[in-house]
């Protein structure tokens, strides 16, 4: 018997939760991979898991055996990807999630000059406001504007903007422009939000003084490029992140409303399980990311 195929068998049912989720993983039919773990533990002369109906359950000798070997483990694979990666040039598959609206305007430009410079990349987006399992869903990175509770991970912070309050010159020439944050209530407001929630809250801030409004919109929707769209048919006013706004505002399809009243600041973010599980084509563009998304590059008009 191969005692480190066996042990690598081993880790990966412990971190999949049984047998048949770790044969899927592994490219292995479940009858191979119960005979690894019967002969392991038959060498070690030990109970490792107690099989159950649907999952397992690691014995108390296990647990510390599992510690042990996922080290070894992924040393082993660190080498092996080290070798590998000297070896050959940047390729394969590097898989990302997005929240909605983000990928067309900030992440393809920089895709496209990535596969210019590595041609045998692929990449595959998928655009989601959840936060996926890196493991069962097999993500490399994860772009995030919101803070991720879980200490495990890191977080790599790459760029900083705001949301702008806009309005089209349309809208403005009939109804009017606030001048502060109580104006609000007077006009019409498209809104961007989810199912259950019925107003939206912004929070505005001048110097020392802070205002916060919640208002209830005549039009809601979870999509900031519908906001955009809707916005610049004068169907109201609305809050868009200044990363999507930028060309309407050039073309002065949108006007920037209540300049001297900020937005909160938000942080795009990058997160992944850590160097050790990146592969080198993740590492090649997250370095492409912060060199094209530095806090400079992303300008409020």
């Amino acid at each position: 018997m191969d005692k480190i195929d066996a042990m690598a068998v081993f880790v990966e049912i412990v971190q999949a939760g049984s047998f048949t989720a770790a044969g899927k993983r592994l490219g292995m039919p479940l009858s191979t991979v119960s005979r690894k773990i019967s002969e392991l533990e038959d060498a070690l002369q030990v109970r490792l898991l107690e099989r159950g109906k649907r999952k397992v359950r690691v014995t108390e000798v296990g647990t510390a055996y599992f510690e042990h070997c996922r080290r070894g483990v992924e040393a082993f694979k660190t080498a092996n990807r080290m070798v590998a990666e000297r070896q050959s040039e940047a390729s394969g598959l590097l898989r990302i999630t997005v929240p909605p609206n983000l990928a067309e305007r900030l992440l393809l430009p920089i895709i496209g000059l990535f596969q210019q410079r590595y041609p045998k990349a692929r990449v595959a987006i998928f655009v989601t406001e959840r936060v996926l399992d890196f493991v069962e869903h097999q993500v490399d990175v994860s772009f995030r504007v919101t803070p991720v509770a879980a200490p495990k991970l890191v977080v790599r912070k790459l760029a900083t903007y705001r949301h702008l309050l806009v309005a089209s010159p349309m809208y403005v020439a009939e109804r009017g422009c606030p001048r502060i944050p109580g104006d609000l209530a007077k006009h019409r407001i498209v809104g961007f939000g989810f199912q259950g929630r019925s107003q939206v809250d912004w929070s505005f801030s001048r110097g020392e003084t802070r205002e916060r409004m919640t208002l209830q919109p005549d039009l809601a929707v979870n999509d900031y490029a519908a906001v955009q769209t809707a916005v610049a048919w004068g169907l109201g006013i609305g809050e868009l992140p200044s990363i999507l706004c930028q060309e309407g505002l050039r073309q002065r399809k949108l006007m920037h409303l209540m300049p001297e009243w900020l937005l909160p600041e938000i942080d795009l973010l990058a997160v992944h399980t850590g160097t050790k599980g990146l592969s080198r084509l993740a590492r090649l563009f997250l370095d492409m990311c912060a060199e094209h998304l530095s806090p400079t590059a992303i300008k409020t008009p």
